[in-house]
């Protein structure tokens, strides 16, 4: 028994040597925040308008998807695209908040990355963005009311300081425990990503 024992802590002591070794601060990921969340936490900045998120989608469901009950897994929009519009890159973070204030995230998530990255169309104002919510059945008088909302707004406003004060300087990027951010440039596989998620959760 005492023999069993060994193996296993000497299996665990060295695959925590081996993560450590193979991850590295300045080459895999950053410190962006001096204390960690209190809670695990995994959050991905990300942007609807952006093409690298909307191919990473189906990778990020899968990390999401892989993390352990414990660990809150968020998303956060960041607010600065298009950069020549600034109603409609605050407006979709807006958007995106009345996407979960309606429980109708994924839903609404994927019809928005659908009709900007795959029909191509050009969502350039604030009334083509309601019509995308009224297009899935959401009442006007429910999206205006959602959408000028002081609570929508100040969440909004929460998401596009956030991006700034964790260093996000390209999405998609995702960070661990509000402290670490991944170099997604860095990671070769699916795995990896999820190798380094799991050790940068285990990280004081």
């Amino acid at each position: 028994m005492r023999k069993v024992a060994l193996v296993l802590t000497l299996v665990i002591v060295g695959s925590l040597a081996m993560a450590q070794s193979r991850f590295i601060e300045g080459q895999h990921y950053e410190v962006v925040a001096e204390k960690k969340s209190e809670e695990p936490t995994v959050t991905e900045f990300f942007s609807l308008f952006c093409g690298h998120c909307f191919s990473f989608d189906p990778f990020i469901d899968s990390l999401h998807h892989s993390l352990p009950e414990s660990v809150t897994f968020e998303r956060s929009h960041v607010d600065y695209i298009p950069r020549d519009n600034k109603a409609v890159s605050f407006g979709i973070v807006k958007a995106y908040n009345v996407m979960l204030d309606l429980d109708m995230e994924e839903k609404l998530r994927r019809t928005f990355f659908a009709a900007i990255h795959v029909k191509q169309e050009n969502i350039d104002s604030e009334a083509k963005i309601k019509q995308l919510f009224l297009d899935q059945g959401v009442a006007e008088s429910k999206f205006d009311a959602l959408y000028n909302s002081q609570s929508v707004i100040n969440r909004a406003k929460a998401m596009s300081e956030l991006w700034v004060e964790r260093r996000i300087d390209n999405v998609p990027t995702i960070v661990v425990n509000h402290k670490y951010k991944i170099n997604i440039s860095s990671m070769r596989t699916m795995d990896d990503l999820r190798q380094i998620t799991k050790y940068l959760l285990e990280q004081k």
